[in-house]
């Protein structure tokens, strides 16, 4: 009679509709996390950023289980002398990406700031949060910060001590900082060493063309065949081979108001040789008038790294 008696219970619970759901859980991680409706992910997950500078970031939702709902974003952090804003705070249709901005002042302190990302579905009460590193340079001294080198600007120059490493499989590494070049055009100067001879590893400016976001320019391309291809337009010339462990001391004359850019490049024990003259650069880049940083992404081959120092913009 007992098990009779239950056995009613249950039918009339689900004649009447009942249905008893589970607890979705809410995550929280650097980089990437998802939960029942959405996933989230960030690109870049770290940039350096010279302190009165501004750097953005790509914030992704994708669609999980069929999840067609609205995503709002917002964003947080500990330090009062950093703001950080999204071009949108409202994602629909399940699936979309904004532009996170973190903005610096000259007195944000130097260091590592963290900024947290949350996405919530507010109709169903899930959230999904991540973290996103700004690594602010040059700016007010904070005793025990950690940076990776020293960014001195000067009116028409920016200088930057020290190197910044990419890892193959890692999101692109970022050095931002605002330069407007002088009407005659601007020379960038550095020091590339690609751990590898087949690597496939690029190097560029980022340059907002006007409505635009800033692209990676990848002007510089250490190509898995072993040679130094530089871009004109949307292809790649082949100039000269490369040697894995061997540091190659670029220099780069640009005018961003014509468009074009030259390349020369001190091989190790020899003399400054041309890799091309007058290139185009890419259509996305084409009407910029500000270089708002410059960046590198290594891509293969896996462990394989590759390191610039001391650049210099003037």
């Amino acid at each position: 009679m007992p098990r009779l008696t239950l056995l009613l219970a249950l039918l009339l619970i689900f004649a009447n509709g009942c249905v008893i759901s589970p607890r979705r859980t809410v995550g929280s991680t650097t980089g990437g996390g998802g939960n029942s409706e959405f996933s989230l992910s960030a690109s870049p997950t770290s940039q350096v950023i010279t302190a009165g500078a501004s750097a953005t970031y790509t914030i992704s939702v994708t669609a999980v289980n069929g999840f067609t709902g609205t995503v709002s974003l917002s964003s947080s952090t500990a330090s009062s002398n950093i703001i950080a804003s999204f071009d949108t705070t409202s994602l629909s249709g399940g699936s979309g990406s904004a532009v996170l901005t973190v903005s610096t002042t000259s007195a944000t302190p130097s260091g590592n700031a963290t900024i947290t990302v949350t996405a919530t579905d507010t109709n169903n009460s899930v959230s999904q949060n991540i973290s996103v590193t700004a690594s602010v340079q040059g700016g007010a001294s904070t005793a025990g910060a950690s940076t990776m080198g020293a960014l001195v600007s000067a009116v028409g120059s920016t200088t930057q001590a020290g190197c910044t490493n990419a890892s193959a499989s890692a999101n692109p590494q970022r050095v931002s900082f605002p330069a407007t070049p002088a009407t005659h055009g601007f020379t960038a100067t550095f020091a590339a060493t690609p751990s590898s001879s087949s690597m496939d590893a690029s190097l560029g400016f980022f340059s907002p063309a006007a409505n635009l976001q800033s692209p990676l320019s990848s002007l510089i391309h250490f190509s898995p065949a072993g040679v130094i291809q530089v871009r004109d337009g949307e292809a790649f010339m082949t100039t000269i081979p490369y040697v894995a462990g061997e540091t190659y001391q670029f220099r780069l004359p640009g005018n961003l108001p014509a468009a074009t850019y030259s390349v020369f490049v001190t091989p190790p024990g020899a003399a400054e040789i041309p890799l091309a003259t007058d290139l185009q650069v890419p259509s996305a880049q084409r009407g910029a008038t500000t270089v708002t940083g410059w960046g590198i992404l290594a891509n293969a081959p896996e462990s394989a790294t590759i390191s610039v120092c001391n650049f210099s913009l003037r």
